[in-house]
């Protein structure tokens, strides 16, 4: 399975041990989980925002002209 390097300092990478020791994992699968589930958040969060941004954008023109121009 490929893999990547990733460089901690000595505290975090003394707080990663703590929380895979708290957890009962290992620490790579620790940081497996971590950055899986921030990335797979991030492009959920993503995809939510460029759904709403084109329902947006579709429904904005009716929504302003319901109001009077003083209204605006």
């Amino acid at each position: 399975m490929p893999g990547i390097t990733i460089e901690f300092t000595e505290e975090e990478l003394s707080e990663l041990r703590a929380e895979a020791k708290e957890q009962g994992v290992a620490i790579k699968r620790l940081a497996h989980g971590i950055l899986t589930e921030s990335v797979v958040r991030r492009r959920q969060r993503q995809k939510f925002v460029e759904g709403a941004s084109e329902k947006f954008a579709i429904l904005a023109p009716e929504f302003i002209d319901s109001f009077e121009e003083g209204d605006r």
